[in-house]
């Protein structure tokens, strides 16, 4: 159940109708609400329209391109621009991974897969991203505070950042990286240590993965004074306050 007390809406775009109509009974089984596309074009309409909780979207459409359609999501304002987005691929290379997380993928699913598999790693990211709702939520008196070093903060109850009290566009999945590293300032993580404690399940985007966030983390945030995220090469990476 989402954070409004609906079910959850997932967007399904798929070419391959067999598929979409295994999808959708799956979802349909585990109390979701399928949103069904078999073309691309229309999408991001349909995503502003009707703002699902999750997007699963397939890499090789035949009209146009997954990744493109990725990006155009992501520019999108508010929290639709936000969506959690599942990758489905018959391309398992690195290659591609990394390029849908640098876009900002929250996760691939490489057909062929295993239906209940599917569930289980969609119900992760909308975990991950806070829009499963597992407790009654905490009044608001009682939220935790936002996370503070210098001109930054971050506020994962809202999943909120701001530089310099101006609010930073980042996925769901880079606030809990930034937040999870600047939480234990100049404690050292590996990237096996960051998959294992961020992405809190059996990922199979590689650590590489760890990278690609890392960088969008540092192009959409820029450099400062006060505090950087520092690269151990050969190890991993450590969230430094400078001066102290």
């Amino acid at each position: 159940m989402s954070l409004s007390g609906e079910l959850h809406k997932i967007m399904v775009v798929d070419d391959e109708p067999h598929i979409v109509e295994v999808i959708r009974l799956y979802l349909e089984h585990a109390g979701y609400v399928p949103i069904l596309h078999f073309r691309g074009g229309e999408v991001l309409e349909r995503v502003k329209a009707e703002s699902p909780d999750l997007v699963l979207l397939d890499v090789m459409l035949p009209d146009v391109s997954g990744f493109e359609l990725c990006s155009q999501i992501r520019k999108l304002p508010g929290a639709e621009g936000a969506t959690p987005i599942i990758f489905l691929t018959a391309k398992g290379e690195s290659i591609d991974k990394l390029r849908g997380f640098n876009l900002g993928v929250d996760d691939y699913i490489v057909k062929p897969f295993d239906p209940n598999e599917m569930v289980a790693r969609i119900k992760a990211v909308l975990r991950r991203t806070g829009q499963l709702v597992t407790a009654p939520t905490a009044p608001a008196e009682h939220a935790s505070k936002p996370l503070e070093v210098g001109n930054l903060s971050v506020d994962l109850d809202q999943y909120k950042v701001c530089l310099n009290g101006s609010r930073v566009d980042l996925t769901p999945k880079e606030i809990e990286l930034l937040h999870f590293l600047a939480a234990s300032p100049g404690r050292v993580y590996t990237r096996e240590d960051l998959l294992g404690y961020v992405w809190n399940f059996d990922f199979s985007g590689g650590t590489r993965t760890v990278d690609a966030h890392v960088k969008n983390l540092r192009k959409k945030l820029g450099s400062h004074e006060a505090w950087t995220i520092q690269t151990l090469w050969g190890i991993g990476y450590s969230f430094e306050v400078r001066g102290t």
